[in-house]
């Protein structure tokens, strides 16, 4: 999939927004515009709230979920129409949020309340708050959807929610202030960047225990794991770039040059095709993942922060 260690320029800008279709969806947080933005037959943009930060879209492709920061707010969207579903209040400053493998939960770190809310996507409303530390950032759920894992990036510590009994169980020790987090699919390992020592950890699930440290360079990182498990594609805010690491290899291989400001980014679900947010350039830059060239850029509006794929949010 990915070739020997090589730096590569970005060669294609190829799409003006709204010029094509993707070949699939994708939904972008656009922090500056306060809206969401589908790429699908075209490049459509939704009204949200201000300073909108983590988007998620539900496994079966029918419910988009974002993050308003500033407002205290999730919105809630048709993925297909793009009519609202529902405004949501939630703890200050919510920041990740996740929709779990059964389309029926979702959770959002609260990172100025210490606290996670637990939606419950059905009937589009707040069914608890949970405390679970300080500073949560972003969440992941396993794939069996009944634990969750939730970034506590001021508490130095990961925790573990049993999405059954919709409470915390316990806290996985993780120094340097862990931010983002994916998990490999078979949910046994979690992948956590860590913006205090610029690496990327490899977690072990289960049993809680670290199994490497590896560097990543600038921060701060948004973190995708291929659907084969094979490697993690991680961004830098703070430079231009993104890196291919091999995590069977446990090193960088390869890094693609995208643009100012790149943030979130998610393979689709073949892990063909990357798509990166880069928030300086206002463009959603589409990587060649076997190759590490960039394909195609697509203007989708100011500040796209975050991504989100049916089957890879």
């Amino acid at each position: 999939m990915i070739g020997k260690q090589r730096v590569l320029g970005a060669v294609l800008a190829l799409a003006a927004a709204g010029a094509a279709a993707v070949e699939g969806d994708v939904y972008v947080a656009l922090q500056a515009d306060g809206a969401v933005a589908h790429l699908g037959e075209k490049v459509d943009r939704w009204q949200a709230g201000a300073h909108m930060t983590y988007v998620t879209v539900s496994p079966d492709g029918a419910t988009v979920l974002a993050t308003s920061t500033e407002e205290n707010r999730v919105y809630a969207y048709d993925a297909d129409s793009g009519e609202p579903t529902g405004r949501l209040e939630v703890g200050e400053s919510p920041k990740g949020v996740k929709i779990g493998p059964r389309n029926r939960w979702a959770v959002v770190a609260n990172e100025g309340a210490d606290s996670v809310s637990i939606i419950d996507v059905e009937a589009m409303e707040v069914y608890k708050s949970v405390e679970v530390g300080l500073k949560p950032h972003n969440t992941v759920f396993a794939p069996n959807g009944r634990t969750a894992y939730v970034t506590l990036q001021g508490g130095d510590a990961i925790a573990v929610l049993d999405m059954t009994a919709m409470q915390k169980l316990r806290e996985i020790p993780l120094k340097d202030q862990p931010h983002n987090i994916d998990i490999s699919p078979d949910g046994q390992k979690l992948y956590v960047t860590s913006i205090g020592r610029q690496q990327l950890v490899v977690v072990d699930a289960i049993s809680g225990r670290e199994q490497a440290r590896i560097p990543i360079g600038t921060p701060h990182y948004g973190v995708d794991v291929t659907p084969d498990g094979r490697f993690a594609f991680v961004s830098g805010v703070g430079g231009t770039t993104i890196s291919a690491i091999d995590l069977r290899q446990g090193r960088t291989v390869g890094r693609v040059e995208v643009g100012p400001g790149p943030h979130g980014l998610r393979t689709d679900t073949e892990g063909k095709r990357l798509f990166v947010a880069v928030t300086g350039s206002g463009e959603v830059v589409v990587v060649d993942t076997e190759r590490l060239t960039v394909t195609r850029r697509i203007r989708v509006g100011e500040g796209p922060f975050w991504v989100a794929v049916p089957g890879n949010s």
